[in-house]
């Protein structure tokens, strides 16, 4: 977004202000100016009704635009008030500010686009060769594959995104070129970070993470670039957050039809009957939210997978749980899943 758009001195008057109002394109998503003082900190909001209820009140279009503005703005400390966020998109609010500490802007975030603010860093494996997809997977990494237009790892980023995540580090191995360069062009101007965290050999999925020298929070999220998913990842956090998780795994769920009654039994004794059951499981969907003081258990520059973590975890009685995707999800991990996903994709609410 342009902050300078959004953003007026605290020297100037009303009427230029509402001339600055009065510019704004006609789909701005909110008519409103952050005040900013000579230290570029900011000190108060002006909308176009503040403006109006000024005038109502007797000030006259060249007092200064201090004598009307709002001194108790809305405004994100940080990255870190994604609860105070949630509560802002509840209560329809546009455009907000991130400042400091000491209140100079960082960024101004347009809660219409953006769903979550999410204080994760996110780590996308996207080293793997695909063979069970050859021969798409011949001269091109599984992740850039197309679904509608875009590569899939391109899907799985956006969507981060969408939910607030601004580093990223990506996991690359097989034909790593041609990822490294798409989302060096395609990701060049926006304001996420995008680290990428090269394998010399393959370290399964989970492995790189003990590559990274430095993460900016505490808490990681883990997904395969490979899955097609329209995952709330909010919720997936706020569950992970409540339940104080040191490790969470996204499920799908497997269920299976006995179409036969079958009997419960000690020795030749029946014990009851259940005619045709079914049963549901729960099966690893590829995508987790883990503690970063995790990544001590990992060893480094050694195959190691979410799985091998996952069972380390339940044998120091660390708490480790489960959150089921009641979205879309779907592994694009062959060919007949690829064709299926091409399809689904036209349906998809992202």
């Amino acid at each position: 977004m342009n902050e300078a758009k959004f953003t007026i001195k605290d020297n100037k008057n009303i009427r230029y202000a509402l001339s600055k109002i009065n510019n704004f394109p006609k789909n701005t998503a909110c008519l409103i100016l952050f005040v900013i003082d000579k230290n570029a900190r900011i000190i108060g909001s002006l909308t176009d009704g503040d403006i109006r209820r000024g005038l109502l009140k007797g000030h006259t279009l060249d007092d200064n635009i201090t004598s009307i503005m709002k001194k108790n703005f809305k405004y994100l400390l940080n990255y870190s008030d994604y609860k105070k966020f949630d509560e802002y998109k509840k209560n329809s609010l546009k455009i907000v500010p991130v400042v400091s500490k000491n209140f100079q802007l960082i960024e101004l975030i347009n809660l219409t686009k953006i769903d979550a603010l999410l204080p994760v860093d996110a780590v996308i494996m996207a080293g793997g060769k695909g063979i069970r997809l050859k021969p798409y997977t011949n001269d091109t990494p599984k992740p850039m594959l197309e679904l509608a237009g875009k590569p899939i790892i391109a899907h799985n980023i956006d969507r981060l995104i969408r939910f607030g995540v601004k580093n990223f580090y990506i996991s690359v191995n097989h034909l790593k070129e041609q990822i490294i360069n798409y989302i060096e062009k395609n990701y060049k101007y926006t304001n996420i970070k995008i680290h990428f965290i090269e394998e010399n050999e393959p370290l399964g999925t989970i492995g790189s993470l003990s590559l990274v020298e430095k993460f900016e929070h505490k808490d990681i999220l883990v997904m395969n670039a490979d899955v097609l998913t329209n995952i709330d990842f909010y919720d997936f956090f706020i569950n992970y957050k409540d339940h104080n998780d040191s490790m969470s795994v996204a499920t799908f769920n497997i269920r299976i039809n006995i179409p036969y009654g079958i009997l419960d039994t000690t020795d030749k004794k029946i014990n009851s009957l259940i005619e045709k059951p079914s049963f549901t499981y729960y099966s690893n969907a590829g995508i987790y939210l883990l503690k970063k003081e995790l990544i001590k258990f990992i060893p480094k520059n050694e195959k190691y997978d979410s799985t091998d973590l996952m069972e380390n975890l339940i044998k120091k009685r660390k708490k480790i749980s489960h959150f089921p995707i009641r979205g879309y999800w779907l592994d694009i991990g062959n060919a007949q899943n690829y064709a299926k996903a091409q399809d689904d994709i036209r349906y998809i609410k992202f």
